[in-house]
């Protein structure tokens, strides 16, 4: 009897490992099914709310239009009787026979004045001074259709403009929307909800329809959920608008997600919290595959239990080996799928989906395995960290498909120049690193040359020509560091040296670059700080018509007045902000500031003549750039005449059929435009000749040598003569001495700009400029 038991339990040994096994299994199954299915619903929400706020956009500029077109509205404009708009009738229609309850009309003249409101009795108030966007209309007729945030609430808004029979604008017509309908809708279709407008906001919102706050934000809906507001509450707004894409509240019983609404820049705007009841998620597919595994488990279970009782009466031994192979087969199966799983999963854990190449954790393993290998051995490890210059360019111009498929074509060739016992991986975006074991620096070196020689041949994708090249640092194990953070940090700072040195070009890491990098870090520290600090100021450089003696303009430059190091030029920070992202912010910080200042001397009197501003590459690839200009233009009712716009010919040239369209736009708003340092880069005639400019500015490195150096006499005689032949205006920069001005004068430039005459001013030394006539050397 004992040896039956003992052998009994050993049979039950692979049975009790499978049970084991299937409950795992059972387990990350469950998991994996309820998370795709959650995502399921998150993605129904997301399309669910955007297609309706879509649809109400839609549906509003179509009453919006139909209304423009109305005889009744258009006769009563064009009457001295302004009180007999009959859109009450209209509103009461709307909300019968549509879902569209929520909604106002408003009617206003052609000077902005209110004639009509439904939803007061007030009228006869001019518009123009307390709304910008009424203003623009005004002197702009044009169809608005936006989401934005009133002092009454968040609503759909739509204005037109209307015309006569003759196309005069006679008045604008604008409807209002609440977000109610989209509210109700979500909740017939299971989601409970909670609009809350950010609280950034809550100053704007003066009188709150709802009057209901959370944390400083409004909750814009009247349906909102009770107990969604409560949960909120409890756990704080912020808790529940950070990016995440659900939540499972078992507590509450409760799925979860949100949906963000951006503002024109991107920024959020409000919040839409949704929550459903998990019970009512239907997870039966899951519960149904669950059972059918545990009854399969069951069976096998019971047919095993038979089986060792048939083998105690009738074949003990023979039973005992059959079972026990089952059992190993079917654990071995159950063990391989598991494993096969694992190895699924540790492969996605340590790869890029992209570009199949190893990921940051990988490297970084690579790494350490091979700094144990090379510490046992004494042998070196060589790290390259390396960047593609001006990838973003890439996305930004051709989209991020392109992006992704060169980042792909990229990958190909530097696994190409490399060994294969080399790590290649991707550190994310466009950063990319390589690990090589016992190379010498002439070998790493070799290597660093074929990549980029590599990379000189251009790319095609979707039909179009790409060049792209990389800016690499190079460490060295155990010159540079002797851990694998202080390596990698090390490539990295190396490699911003070798962008800083014009990219495409490689450095290796050295002790000085350990202070550039501390460098750029507090750089980048008192940029942020000096934008939020207004550190920025503008100074202004009088151009002077020098045949006249008479200023023609002026040309805004940026000046950063640090609170511990004093004044700090352009050249010492323009770069770095480009490189980090915030050159756009100081660009639309300076052009708000400088046309401010402007428009204050024009009320005083002075003349100023044109204010020319810098256009930089950041701003001629914005999408929103123009839309950006017309408001601060609009903002401080500046007349486009007074503006001058000045763009290098190097930014132009970078995508010179863009920069046509841009630079069109641009001229139909009555700005001039003009191309700065003229002759540094590599137009072409045919190019030049379509452009829609009105000026060059010969580069103040060819003026500084004349009259005495013949090349640069012929180079400013050439663009001089070009200029004239092609009818546009041209002046010189960077003059420093009468000689220079009398030649220039003597070749028919009579613009001069430089030293000569002033250096850039502050705003104070500016004014005291202009009062000053003539404008003689002092």
């Amino acid at each position: 009897m004992k040896i039956n038991l003992k052998i009994i339990l050993v049979g039950l040994i692979p049975l009790l490992l499978f049970v084991y096994f299937a409950y795992t299994y059972m387990e990350k199954n469950e998991a994996i099914l309820k998370n795709q299915k959650y995502l399921e619903e998150v993605e129904l929400i997301q399309n669910k709310v955007k297609l309706l706020i879509k649809e109400k956009q839609e549906a509003i500029l179509l009453i919006n239009t139909s209304l423009s077109a109305n005889e009744n509205i258009k006769k009563v404009l064009l009457s001295k009787n302004k009180n007999n708009f009959k859109l009450n009738v209209f509103s009461q229609k709307l909300r019968e026979n549509s879902s569209l309850r929520n909604v106002w009309f408003q009617v206003i003249s052609a000077d902005g004045v209110s004639l009509y409101r439904s939803w007061t009795d007030k009228r006869g108030d001019s518009l123009v001074k307390v709304r910008k966007d009424i203003k623009k209309m005004v002197e702009l007729p044009h169809v608005i259709s936006s989401i934005s945030i009133g002092k009454y609430d968040m609503s759909f808004k739509s204005m037109l403009p209307i015309y006569n029979n003759n196309k005069r604008f006679i008045g604008i017509i604008e409807t209002l929307a609440k977000f109610n309908s989209i509210s109700i809708k979500m909740h017939k279709l299971g989601f409970k909800n909670l609009i809350l407008v950010d609280k950034k906001y809550k100053n704007q919102l003066t009188n709150a329809f709802t009057k209901r706050f959370i944390d400083g934000y409004y909750v814009a809906n009247l349906n909102a959920d009770s107990q969604l507001i409560d949960i909120v509450k409890k756990n704080s707004v912020q808790e529940y608008i950070k990016d995440y894409k659900y939540k499972v509240d078992e507590k509450n019983n409760l799925f979860i997600t949100i949906y963000k609404l951006p503002d024109i820049n991107g920024d959020d705007m409000a919040y839409f919290i949704f929550s459903k009841k998990l019970d009512s998620i239907d997870i039966s597919e899951i519960e149904h595959e669950n059972k059918i595994i545990l009854f399969t488990f069951i069976l096998i279970f019971v047919f095993v239990g038979v089986m060792l009782y048939y083998f105690y009466i009738i074949n003990y031994k023979n039973f005992v080996e059959k079972q026990n192979k089952i059992l190993e087969d079917s654990v071995k199966d159950k063990t391989r799928e598991l494993q096969d799983k694992s190895e699924i999963l540790k492969y996605q854990a340590e790869h890029d989906t992209l570009t199949k190449l190893p990921n940051r954790l990988l490297f970084l393993d690579r790494l350490q395995q091979a700094l144990k290998h090379a510490r046992r051995r004494k042998q070196t490890v060589s790290i390259l960290f390396l960047d593609l210059d001006r990838f973003k360019e890439v996305n930004d111009t051709y989209g991020h498909e392109a992006g992704d498929k060169l980042l792909k074509h990229v990958t190909a060739r530097l696994k190409e120049s490399v060994r294969e016992e080399d790590t290649v991986a991707r550190l994310g975006g466009d950063e990319f690193t390589v690990i090589f074991q016992n190379l010498t620096q002439r070998e790493v070196v070799k290597v660093v040359d074929k990549i980029m020689n590599y990379m000189q041949t251009p790319f095609h994708i979707n039909n179009i020509e790409l060049f792209t090249t990389f800016s690499i640092g190079i460490s060295n194990y155990p010159d540079d560091g002797d851990t694998s953070e202080i390596l990698l940090r090390n490539a990295d700072t190396a490699m911003y040296k070798a962008k800083d040195s014009g990219k495409n070009n490689y450095k290796f890491y050295n002790e000085e670059m350990t202070k550039f990098a501390f460098e750029k870090a507090e750089l980048e520290k008192d940029i942020r700080s000096a934008l939020q600090n207004n550190e920025f100021v503008p100074y202004f450089q009088p151009k002077i018509d020098a045949k006249n003696l008479k200023l023609i303009g002026l040309e805004v430059l940026v000046r950063w007045i640090h609170p511990q190091k004093g004044m700090i030029f352009p050249d010492k920070f323009i770069p770095f902000a480009e490189e980090i992202g915030l050159i756009g912010n100081i660009d639309n910080y300076m052009m708000r500031s400088a046309i401010k200042q402007l428009m204050e001397w024009r009320k005083e009197g002075l003349d100023t003549g044109k204010l020319s501003i810098n256009l930089s590459a950041k701003q001629l690839s914005s999408k929103t750039y123009i839309t950006e200009l017309k408001d601060i233009i609009y903002a401080f009712g500046c007349n486009t005449c007074n503006i001058e716009l000045e763009i290098t010919e190097s930014h132009i040239m970078d995508d010179p059929q863009k920069a046509i369209i841009i630079l069109q736009e641009i001229r139909k708003l009555g700005i001039n435009i003009s191309i700065d340092d003229f002759g540094t880069g590599y137009s072409s005639l045919a190019y030049l000749k379509k452009l829609p400019i009105n000026k060059l500015k010969i580069d103040r490195s060819f003026v500084m040598d004349t009259p005495e150096d013949k090349d640069d006499v012929a180079i400013v005689k050439t663009i001089i003569s070009l200029a004239t032949n092609l009818g546009l205006k041209v002046i010189a920069e960077g003059v420093e001495t009468k000689k220079q001005v009398d030649f220039l004068l003597s070749e028919g430039c009579n613009d001069i700009q430089g030293y000569y005459f002033s250096k850039p001013l502050c705003a104070k030394d500016c004014k005291e400029f202009i009062l000053k006539k003539p404008y003689l050397q002092v």
